[in-house]
């Protein structure tokens, strides 16, 4: 049984409690959002969370945070920045305790909220700067992190695609932004865009567990947010206008295995009840499960692919097919891929094929209602969208999708851009 307490902290500041006693921690998110103007918000609010996240004034290095932890009974804590459609989220991800497994009377509110808070409002500061150490640190590892993104050729495949098919160049990005952003980025510039997150971000508290909503509303008041202005937030879901010419680019390297992806406009987002679930079965049944059309007939049948998958995006409205593939098999890949497209839009798949797709999605939900973080994150997605996300929302919603309903969604994807990562080494298959 749960219950669910929404209410304003500041203008522009807003919680919401589900109550439950699900889980034996406490689940606590404190999410600044923003919406993105420019492809450098991405590097400069990846690097803030790595600097916030490793050092406070309070806790000025990860070993006096990590006593911290273990002195709050093994609480765990972590920054991490997110893109969801046009906006940036930049979270602080807290868990603790349930006061129920402490000795009695006992609470870790108040101390989780004041660790918080120091994290969040008390960063390590040097004249107005972020200590430089901290600052280079930060900032060497993240390039380091892109630049084996980058050399991973599965990736390097997926950020090229973007790039082709993205008319914004927000959307073109990894969501951690590129090394050259990172090589530009100043201290002084991280200063700002921190300032920037403090005064004109939305902030959703999310927290969840067994807690006594005055107790945990007591403690939330002690955040040191200030009344200001904050940013009206427009839309969640990127949208673009489908083409009506496919774009089509090879690259060459040395490399023994191929990659050939794909991107499919959808004009189909998260905002559409019925049909956002029908493009949700529809993905499945296509490439996003080890039952679906190109796993069976494209990588297990005819053995023409290492991988082949799909994956649908409703904040972009658009589906990513993504293989690796031997160079010499791409026209036959290709055709096939083409071919499971086809077969959904005629409805040439069996009732059993969609229950057993659908049943597998529903367990997927299940597992994730079993899990705080997907929870918690579920719960965050759910409030930017303004719609129920929940477990049992989300199953109802995919049990009610009909074959009729598959064919609706995939009648409507657009094959938009194609990338192929041509390996000149040839390799055996699978």
């Amino acid at each position: 049984m749960k219950s669910e307490f929404n209410y304003e902290l500041k203008p522009g500041v807003k919680v919401r409690f589900i109550q439950n006693k699900q889980f034996k921690s406490i689940q606590m998110m404190v999410s600044f959002i923003h919406e993105l103007k420019n492809e450098r918000e991405l590097a400069s609010r990846t690097l803030l969370a790595g600097i916030l996240e490793s050092s406070s004034a309070a806790y000025p290095n990860q070993h006096a945070i990590t006593l911290k932890l273990a002195e709050l009974y093994g609480a765990t804590f972590g920054a991490n920045t997110e893109v969801e459609g046009n906006l940036s989220l930049l979270n602080f991800v807290y868990s603790f305790v349930a006061p129920e497994y402490l000795q009695a009377g006992h609470s870790l509110l108040d101390e989780s909220v004041d660790f918080l808070n120091q994290i969040i409002f008390h960063p390590r500061m040097e004249k107005g700067m972020f200590q430089a150490e901290v600052f280079e640190r930060q900032r060497t590892n993240l390039k380091t992190y892109i630049q084996g993104i980058v050399d991973n050729k599965q990736s390097e495949a997926l950020i090229n695609v973007q790039r082709s098919y993205f008319d914004d160049p927000i959307q073109q990005n990894t969501p951690y932004g590129t090394e050259t952003d990172y090589q530009e980025l100043t201290n002084q510039a991280i200063v700002a865009a921190y300032d920037q997150m403090l005064r004109r971000d939305q902030v959703q508290i999310t927290v969840m567990g067994d807690l006594d909503f005055d107790s945990l509303k007591h403690s939330l008041s002690k955040f040191e947010f200030q009344e200001s202005t904050r940013e009206a937030l427009h839309e969640v879901c990127y949208s673009q206008t489908a083409k009506n010419q496919v774009k089509v680019q090879t690259k060459t390297e040395s490399v023994q295995q191929s990659k050939l992806d794909l991107v499919y406009h959808l004009p189909i987002d998260a905002h559409q009840d019925r049909m956002f679930y029908a493009a949700v079965v529809m993905n499945a049944l296509l490439g996003g499960s080890p039952q679906s059309l190109l796993f069976q007939n494209v990588r297990e049948k005819a053995s023409m692919a290492y991988y082949a998958e799909s994956s649908y995006s409703a904040l972009r409205s658009m589906v990513l097919i993504q293989t690796g593939i031997q160079a010499t098999n791409h026209d036959s890949v290709l055709t096939l891929i083409k071919e499971q497209i086809a077969a959904l839009q005629q409805g040439v798949f069996s009732a059993e094929q969609l229950a057993k797709i659908k049943i597998e999605l529903i367990n997927e939900r299940q597992r994730m209602q079993d899990s705080p973080a997907s929870s918690l994150e579920q719960a965050v997605l759910s409030e930017l969208l303004d719609r129920p996300l929940d477990s049992a929302t989300q199953q109802n919603g995919i049990q009610a999708v009909t074959k009729q309903d598959v064919v609706a969604a995939a009648s409507q994807l657009k094959l938009q851009t194609e990338f192929f990562l041509k390996g000149e080494v040839a390799n055996g298959s699978h």
